[in-house]
């Protein structure tokens, strides 16, 4: 790591996240609970950021790789800094706090508590807080407040941390962008804390609960996570993961009055196709299990938002439901929702492309002097893209069957490996025969928290950062 503005940008998200713990201290402050847990990370943040800090800048010039190496190592530094909260406390064993803090903060939700109605309020604020900071992503935060490189090339970071395989400036210059999108992603929050209240849950939960559903990640402040909340909060809650599913160019077309253009997306389009058909399709599959058709459809409905928007809420058992649903949910885990938003996954827009190309090839196999030209969103899709794109197929493929075989070791079943690994490498949480992690091995859950970052940060930041520490 040559290029010494790299520490310049860890030491503001180490400053930011610093200051972002002064937020579970005043909850501990409120409900009379201990704020060292909160505190101690507060200050080492604090001092790992001021070392950066004194080193001299040998350069003000940021390139495509120094972003990904800036994003990957400031998620692996603030998930160590951010699993020392649930350590301190006694919540959790270290291995178990890192778990849970890179599930937090990659907004997967797979916990390793079993009981977490017996945590502090401090620590419950702190999970869900955690899915709300990784949402958007910590890096987009502080570039918000404080960008740093001339020329607006921070948007090489940004579009190492953002999601999907192409990241647009919405408007001229990254800091009026991120604003849009900040603007966009709090006032949704907001909306759904709001009606949440209407519903009738506390404050407190509705507030954890729209922080884990603006993440997508799932963490709830209850064993049953959403199995009680009464039908009207259900909704509102499925509603939301879905609209935090969609891709915020979306909502930022919308709020410039040009809906003709925000309808004619693609990506939104098959989103709700494929969304509608699995919530039909569920439906009918499970319907005969329940006592009325009302509460079919909300079941139905509740989970493929929850798994396809890789958000991880559950309002009943998945895994009594049959094999066909269980397939299909398991592929949904996988695709996910619309790149640009805050799920994980392979994300729809990949999808599209990658179909398109398969179309594309079968049409040269069959007319080779052809000259055929793939388009997305009006726009033709350069060949450097869809190579990306099958890359990432590729990649995505052989990390899961590499994750899968090493949880294998662990006393677990065919099924519950598989699961483990697409649940955390999909970032969703909810998955089949697998209630928490607590059980699983040190080695898995190391290996597991890897697979969580590779899913988040779409691999090649990590790789990035790898092949230049072996130089």
């Amino acid at each position: 790591m040559k290029n010494k503005l790299i520490y310049k940008y860890i030491f503001n998200d180490l400053i930011a996240f610093a200051v972002l713990m002064m937020l579970p201290m005043i909850v501990a402050i409120i409900y009379k609970e201990s704020v060292i847990p909160f505190f101690i990370p507060a200050i080492i943040s604090l001092g790992i950021g001021s070392l950066l800090n004194s080193i001299k800048l040998n350069n003000k010039t940021l390139y495509a790789k120094d972003g990904f190496i800036i994003v990957a190592l400031a998620w692996i530094i603030i998930s160590i800094i951010g699993a020392l909260p649930l350590w301190i406390s006694n919540s959790s064993s270290l291995i178990d706090a890192l778990f849970e803090a890179v599930s937090g903060l990659t907004t997967t939700g797979a916990t390793i508590f079993k009981d977490v109605e017996v945590l502090d309020k401090s620590i419950l604020f702190w999970r869900s807080f955690m899915h709300f900071i990784g949402g958007m992503g910590v890096l987009a935060f502080v570039m918000a407040v404080i960008p740093l490189a001339n020329n607006d090339k921070s948007m090489h970071v940004l579009k190492a941390e953002m999601p999907g395989p192409s990241v647009a400036k919405l408007v001229p210059g990254i800091k009026k962008t991120l604003f849009y999108l900040y603007g966009i992603y709090i006032g949704l929050t907001v909306i759904e804390i709001i009606l949440l209240i209407i519903g009738g849950l506390p404050f407190f939960d509705s507030l954890l609960t729209a922080f884990s559903t603006a993440g997508t990640g799932g963490f709830a402040t209850l064993n049953s996570s959403a199995a009680t909340f009464s039908t009207f909060n259900k909704y509102v809650v499925a509603i939301f993961m879905f609209l935090f599913g969609v891709n915020f160019n979306i909502y930022f077309l919308i709020i410039m009055k040009d809906v003709k253009n925000a309808l004619k997306s693609e990506e939104l389009k098959a989103y709700i196709m494929i969304f509608v058909f699995s919530v039909l399709f569920i439906f009918i599959n499970t319907m005969s299990m329940f006592k009325n058709l009302g509460q079919a459809f909300t079941e139905s409905f509740f989970h493929v938002s929850s798994i396809m928007t890789s958000t991880g809420f559950a309002v009943g058992d998945i895994n009594v439901y049959p094999t066909a649903a269980r397939i299909l949910m398991l592929v949904l885990m996988l695709i996910s929702a619309c790149a640009g938003s805050t799920c994980g996954g392979f994300k729809i827009s990949r999808l599209v492309i990658l179909l398109k190309t398969i179309k594309r090839e079968l049409l040269k196999a069959i007319h080779p002097s052809s000259v055929r030209t793939i388009t997305f969103e009006g726009k033709k899709v350069d060949e450097d893209t869809v190579r990306s794109t099958c890359l990432y197929l590729l990649l995505y493929a052989i990390f899961i069957v590499v994750i899968m075989f090493i949880v294998s070791f662990d006393k677990v079943n065919f099924s519950q490996a598989v699961n483990a690994t697409f649940t955390t490498f999909a970032n969703v949480g909810l998955c089949f025969d697998i209630s928490n992690f607590a059980d699983f091995s040190i080695l898995s859950k190391i290996v597991l928290s890897i697979g969580m970052l590779l899913g988040r940060l779409e691999i090649l930041p990590m790789m990035v950062l790898f092949s230049d520490l072996k130089k």
